[in-house]
């Protein structure tokens, strides 16, 4: 067993109070946006003054397992973190595997350096996703039936001035399109293609006077809350952003702390508020369309999601505890009271305790692990069993268990 030293990630949207809190250390008024229990190469975990990714290459079959090696090469094939935010993240979708894998090469070949900021793809692999929350979280994902979101510019209409209207009736004429994906298609690419005249848009549809909806109001479906307040809110984050409009299309989740929210390659998402641990393909391939600072391609995007209205898809733990999502690259075990119990594991894994304190065994080691703390367990060690309370986190592969 190994203890690992992570690295948190001060990006803007970061609360400076929930990761602190959980590793023990006064907050100093930092954004802490995300903690990283991994191996990818943009963040390692360490292994004392050695980087996890560093320390698989030694001995991957045996640090790994050949199942592992064998479906997802000599590397880590998840990334765990703790994800705190304050303020929204951008819209963002990720790529199929077949996407990630081309547009890695094409960018490379044509000598786009790694750490360009321009760079889409930073590596050759998806980026699945599984957020459980550890407090109420919100979250758009994915887009709204059609008729909602012209329910929801049809009240718009009613408190806009006359300029306005002629901006809103032009989106809404793209998305009374026959053709569903290509009604969502050109709807999202008239708002974010015209970014300037749509985020001024933004700006001053966010500060009408409109009356909330009640919760059977047509313009609510596919929201936890009237999307008038989620158009405010976004644009209190991001002002004159035309994402700020882009949300209004999409799903409004209100996750509870215990509950979890699985997403697939080609689904346009944001995370708005909340803490919780993350689990995903080890990827940092990103598509951003909206509510970001950073480097945006409307075009990549466009190949990238899927335009089609689909609920959220929430995810129950089984009866071990352990939560899958859309692919075999990760799988995600909550242990909150334990005595001697084996953690569920195929290859390599790596536990993160959050609240709490956990006795973890293997074979003759033994480890106590505090609010904080992480690990990582190779293969070829003996099965870990785990004693304690609080939350304890597995993250291990989807596939079968070897024998």
């Amino acid at each position: 067993m190994q203890l690992l030293t992570n690295t948190v990630r001060d990006y803007a949207w970061g609360s400076p109070t929930g990761i602190p809190e959980i590793l023990g250390r006064e907050p100093d008024g930092t954004p802490a946006a995300e903690l990283w229990v991994g191996a990818h190469h943009g963040a390692p975990s360490q292994i004392d003054d050695t980087g996890l990714d560093a320390w698989i290459e030694q001995a991957p079959v045996d640090r790994l397992g050949q199942s592992s090696v064998a479906a997802f090469g000599e590397r880590l094939p998840f990334l765990l973190k703790i994800l705190s935010a304050e303020t929204a993240l951008s819209i963002q979708a990720h790529p199929t595997l077949e996407q990630a894998r081309t547009g890695f090469e094409q960018e490379t070949s044509t000598g786009v350096p790694l750490d360009a900021p321009h760079r889409n793809y930073k590596d050759a692999w998806h980026k699945p996703e599984l957020i459980h929350a550890l407090s109420d979280f919100s979250a758009l994902c994915g887009f709204r039936p059609i008729p909602a979101v012209l329910a929801t510019i049809a009240r718009f209409e009613v408190a806009a001035d006359d300029a306005d209207r002629g901006f809103l009736r032009e989106w809404r004429r793209t998305l009374e399109r026959p053709e569903e994906s290509e009604a969502l298609r050109t709807a999202t690419s008239l708002v974010l293609g015209r970014a300037s005249e749509f985020g001024r848009l933004a700006d001053r549809l966010a500060a009408l006077e409109i009356p909330e909806a009640p919760a059977d109001d047509p313009s609510r479906v596919g929201s936890a809350v009237d999307p008038v307040e989620t158009l405010r809110q976004v644009n209190r984050d991001f002002p004159s952003d035309a994402g700020a409009l882009v949300a209004l299309m999409l799903n409004r989740i209100s996750l509870r702390a215990g509950e979890s929210m699985a997403l697939d390659a080609g689904v346009l998402h944001a995370y708005l508020g909340g803490l919780g641990v993350e689990i995903m393909a080890s990827s940092d391939n990103v598509m951003r369309g909206g509510l970001t600072s950073k480097h945006i391609d409307l075009a990549e995007l466009d190949t990238v999601v899927r335009f089609e209205s689909a609920e959220p898809q929430l995810v129950s733990a089984d009866d071990r505890g352990v939560l899958r999502g859309v692919t075999e690259d990760f799988a995600l075990q909550r242990i909150d009271d334990a005595a001697d119990v084996p953690v569920a594991r195929s290859g390599a894994v790596v536990l993160l305790c959050t609240a709490g304190s956990f006795r973890v065994s293997s074979g003759s080691e033994t480890l106590e692990l505090r609010s904080g703390d992480a690990v990582f367990i190779g293969a070829d060690e003996p099965q870990p069993v785990v004693t304690g309370s609080g939350a304890l986190f597995a993250a291990t592969t989807g596939l079968p268990p070897e024998e």
